[in-house]
């Protein structure tokens, strides 16, 4: 248990290094998550989405298909895969990751404004309108939570 409090630590403090700007930090902190627990999802995820922000594809995808074999139903993994395929110009496949984030939490609001920009690159402008708004309506009522909540 201590090794996976380490792992979440670590973790934490890389999400610190990347706020700041500081990715080579956060990339190590996430490299030394992974290496304390392996079977840590969320570090995978993390180190994915990160090495996508550098504009290392092919090594995201390698992290967010690790996070996933770890934890199949893991929306936020399986929206960011979603992204690297988008920009990879894969839209079917990101759809389908989208698709399955949705499906898995159904208020993912990120997901529907993700998968609208991919429908709309495939020509399929009334989906795209579609989940746009549904997106747009899922960040409003998500602002007025927030709102009633403080």
């Amino acid at each position: 248990m201590e090794e996976r409090e380490e792992a979440v630590r670590a973790c934490g403090r890389g999400n610190a290094f990347w706020i700041k700007g500081q990715l080579d930090k956060a990339l190590a902190a996430f490299d030394e998550a992974i290496q304390l627990e392996p079977a840590y999802a969320r570090a995978w995820c993390n180190r994915g989405t990160l090495h996508y922000e550098r504009g290392e594809y092919e090594a995201a995808l390698s992290d967010l298909d690790e996070a996933l074999r770890l934890e199949p139903e893991y929306p936020r993994a399986l929206n960011n895969r979603g992204v690297v395929y988008r920009t990879l110009g894969q839209f079917e496949k990101a759809i389908a990751d989208y698709t399955e984030a949705i499906r898995l939490r159904p208020d993912y609001a990120d997901a529907y404004a993700n998968r609208a920009v991919a429908y709309a690159k495939l020509g399929e402008t009334e989906k795209a309108e579609a989940d746009r708004q549904t997106a747009q309506k899922l960040h409003e009522s998500a602002r007025q939570g927030k709102l009633a909540a403080s």
